[in-house]
């Protein structure tokens, strides 16, 4: 293969690079629920993009209905997931899926999971998913290459298992929360927590530079390696530095190593 700057390249067979699994459900014809897994998706504001294959029965039945849920399972419970891999809510099965799909109109219960009522769209959740989404359809757009559609939806409720949820917010706890990840065909659960982005509403500064900061003064961090941090505390008449913090608590090392790449340091 040829290389450029020690890269290769490659030709693989799909991009599914890592994003988390969702549980799709949408309405069928018959008043029934479908329910499919899926991974291609993102949200911006209140709006989730969901990417669903053309010729599906998830695409058909929200262009005649256009309500959904979106259900996000845990990583330990990958093999739900996978239950619902060859099975189809089309009847008959699609001559390009014939042979490797299966017609299922239970698709909850083929999954082990349990459908719950939702409070204002007329689709159940997944009742043991531990984030799930209420959303009414925006718009469909159809994708380029004519195998899939975007579909536009504005959630309207979210319901959250209170242990993934930081207590007396409505913040997700990001440590807490461990959804199924889908890169190349292989699930995964979310890795350790290396750092936090400046908008995070929990990436509070440590005790210590907090109570200078209301009393006036100001700060810098010095310095922040993977284990350890300096912080500087300064005077608010001039600068000078009146002490130096270290800081060896995991969470306060992060908070520090966020201060540095805001600064446009390591």
């Amino acid at each position: 293969m040829a290389e450029q700057s020690g890269h290769r390249v490659i030709e693989p067979s799909v991009l599914y690079v890592g994003t988390p699994v969702y549980l799709v459900a949408t309405r069928n014809p018959d008043g029934t629920a479908n329910l499919a897994p899926a991974s291609s998706h993102f949200a911006l504001g209140r709006m989730i993009v969901l990417g669903l294959e053309e010729g599906g029965q998830s695409l058909d039945n929200v262009r005649a209905h256009p309500e959904l849920t979106v259900s996000f399972p845990a990583s330990h419970q990958w093999t739900h997931v996978e239950s619902l891999a060859g099975v189809t809510g089309k009847d008959p099965v699609p001559a390009e899926k014939a042979g490797q799909y299966a017609f299922e109109p239970r698709k909850f219960e083929r999954a082990g999971l349990t459908a719950i009522g939702s409070d204002l769209v007329g689709v159940p959740r997944v009742a043991e998913a531990p984030l799930q989404l209420e959303a009414r359809v925006a718009r469909i757009t159809p994708g380029v290459a004519g195998v899939y559609g975007m579909v536009e939806a504005e959630v309207v409720r979210v319901h959250a298992a209170p242990e993934i949820v930081v207590e007396g917010t409505d913040h997700i706890d990001a440590e807490a929360w461990h959804p199924l990840l889908y890169a190349y065909r292989t699930f995964f659960d979310r890795g350790v927590e290396v750092g936090w982005t400046r908008k995070n509403p929990l990436a509070v500064p440590p005790a210590d530079v907090e109570r200078w900061e209301v009393a006036g003064g100001e700060w810098r961090v010095r310095s922040a390696s993977a284990t350890t941090a300096t912080v500087e505390l300064r005077r608010c008449d001039g600068g000078e530095v009146a002490d130096v913090l270290t800081l060896t608590e995991p969470r306060d090392v992060r908070w520090a190593r966020v201060q540095r790449a805001i600064e446009g340091v390591g």
